[in-house]
C-alpha cells in the first residue's frame, strides 16, 4: 500500500495498475485523485461516487458554495467516471468549474448520484423516456419526492 500511495501520488493514473483491494481503499483513491482527478474512473467499490472522493478531485465543492447566477450548468448523462470512460467529461467538468465565467452557476452533474432509469440502457435515444412524468414507465409512488416532483 505504501509503494502505491507513492506512485500515484506522483501519477494518479497508475491507480489503474493496483490490486482491485487497493483501488477499493480509499486512502489510495484520494491520493491518486489529489494528482490526477480523472483517476477517479479506476476506484472500485463506489469510490467513484463517494463524496470525499468526489472532492479531493474538484468534480464536488469541498464547502458550501454560493453562486452568482440562478441558472444551472448540467452536464449530459454521459458524463461518466467508469473505468471505460474516457476522460474528456471529467476534464470538461473540471475546466467548467475553473472557468471565471462558468464558476458562476452550479453545475449539476446526473452521474455523482445513483439514478434509477425506466430504460435499461440509460442512454438509448430511442427509449420512450423523455424525463416526464407523462413519458416515465417508473410507477408514480416510486418517481416522486414529497415536493411531488420527479426524483
Amino acid at each position: 500500500k505504501e509503494l502505491m500511495l507513492v506512485k500515484v501520488a506522483q501519477d494518479g493514473n497508475s491507480l489503474r495498475y493496483a490490486s482491485q483491494s487497493l483501488r477499493s481503499d480509499k486512502e489510495v483513491v484520494v491520493a491518486a485523485v489529489r494528482n490526477q482527478p480523472a483517476a477517479l474512473k479506476y476506484a472500485l467499490g463506489g469510490l467513484n461516487q463517494d463524496p470525499a472522493c468526489l472532492k479531493e478531485s474538484g468534480l464536488w465543492d469541498k464547502e458550501e458554495v454560493t453562486y452568482s447566477r440562478p441558472e444551472q450548468a448540467i452536464l449530459s448523462i454521459k458524463f461518466s467516471l467508469a473505468e471505460k470512460s474516457t476522460t474528456f467529461a471529467t476534464d470538461f467538468a473540471l475546466k467548467m468549474k475553473n472557468d471565471a465565467f462558468f464558476q458562476q452557476f452550479k453545475t449539476y452533474n446526473p452521474n455523482a448520484w445513483e439514478k434509477e432509469s425506466c430504460d435499461p440502457d440509460f442512454t438509448n435515444i430511442e427509449h420512450t423516456c423523455r424525463g416526464t412524468l407523462a413519458t416515465c414507465s417508473i410507477p408514480h409512488h416510486d418517481n416522486l419526492g414529497s415536493d411531488m416532483r420527479p426524483t
